[in-house]
């Protein structure tokens, strides 16, 4: 409804046009009794119609297709129907019939008063208002006239077309390059989060099957969430949950780790795997056995914007698969930015010692 409710509004205005600029307006409806303007208002209506069939039927199916024997024709036929139509379906045509009377005798005329006018001695009807007719117009000039307001509808609908297909192609490329972008995310969450069981397992830790547990929790919801858009902002968070706990289990005393969230959720829905990578590299980076380690994450909601910070010490500077963190950071920055644009502020702060991520997003 959103998309049509500007043309409903903008065709009786374009309407509008040719009845205040013809000359024959003189403020009243009588403009439509006077044949050359019927012309010219029947043309105006062609070329607006025209331009929807043109845009939405002969473009798409003939042009686009590649039918350009059958878009050519079909282009054709509807000039004619423009340069000709007009004519025929004007009180004043030049192509219909000669009146019948034209062909009788003359007949006695009864004698002139003012309750029964006296016939026009040309056979029209005495209540016809059109007035004397004008010279016929050539063939050249009739087609002429209609060329320019055909060409006109022509290409402003072949130009409107072709920005449609561009931006219809660049829709299509951008959700093409998110695709590729969640893909690469998330077998590098995966590889990660199973590093984190191997370890448990040599360990002979008893919070083994705990982080197997955990690890099907997250494994179902990459699964189940991966091929969606949004999901629910309640489920991203249970998790993020998920995984900081698979995180924890290879940590010891040495980590200072606090999490919350606060804010109401529900009704609240956001891009899957956008917020894990922040919380991986923090552990990569700020989680080290023989040093003092810090991490907090605080997300917050208040009126439909989700508050995200991440904050860690830079205490492993070790990492083996440093160049597969950054690739996953800088895909995440850019799957914000395409999804969601100016709705979102990203600022991340380096000092050498310490990391801190905070993110805004509007989810509304």
């Amino acid at each position: 409804m959103k998309k049509l409710l500007p043309h409903i509004i903008l065709i009786p205005l374009l309407l509008t046009i040719p009845i205040v600029s013809s000359p024959d307006f003189d403020g009243t409806l009588s403009v439509f009794r006077v044949p050359p303007f019927q012309r010219e208002f029947i043309r105006f209506v062609l070329v607006i119609i025209f331009f929807y069939v043109n845009l939405n039927i002969f473009l798409p199916k003939f042009y686009r297709q590649k039918k350009h024997i059958a878009f050519l024709i079909y282009s054709s036929i509807s000039f004619g129907v423009m340069v000709f139509l007009p004519y025929y379906l004007s009180s004043g045509n030049n192509f219909t019939s000669v009146p019948s009377q034209m062909h009788k005798e003359p007949q006695e005329m009864p004698p002139h008063n003012n309750l029964f006018p006296q016939p026009p001695m040309d056979g029209r009807s005495p209540f016809d208002n059109s007035g004397p007719k004008r010279n016929d117009s050539s063939y050249p000039q009739i087609i002429f006239a209609s060329l320019l307001p055909f060409l006109f509808s022509f290409l402003s609908s072949f130009f409107i077309y072709r920005s449609n297909e561009k931006e219809e192609l660049e829709k299509l490329k951008a959700k093409a390059e998110l695709l590729n972008l969640k893909y690469q995310l998330q077998p590098h969450f995966l590889f990660n989060i199973l590093n984190s069981i191997y370890s448990l397992a040599l360990l002979k830790s008893d919070d083994t099957p705990e982080g197997i547990l955990k690890l099907s929790n997250v494994m179902r919801y990459v699964v189940q969430e991966s091929s969606k858009d949004f999901v629910e902002l309640s489920q991203e968070i249970e998790y993020i949950k998920d995984y900081i706990s698979l995180q924890l289990i290879r940590t010891d005393s040495s980590l200072d780790f606090s999490y919350t969230d606060i804010g109401e959720t529900q009704g609240l829905k956001i891009a899957p795997f956008i917020l894990v990578n922040f919380i991986e590299n923090a552990f990569k980076y700020g989680f080290n056995a023989e040093k003092n380690s810090k991490i907090s994450v605080k997300a917050v909601v208040q009126e439909g914007i989700l508050n995200f910070n991440v904050f860690n010490n830079i205490v492993n500077e070790n990492i083996t698969d440093e160049s597969s963190l950054k690739v996953g950071l800088k895909n995440t920055i850019e799957h914000l930015q395409q999804i969601y644009g100016e709705k979102q502020t990203l600022v991340i702060n380096n000092d050498r010692k310490t990391y801190e991520v905070d993110l805004k997003i509007n989810l509304i």
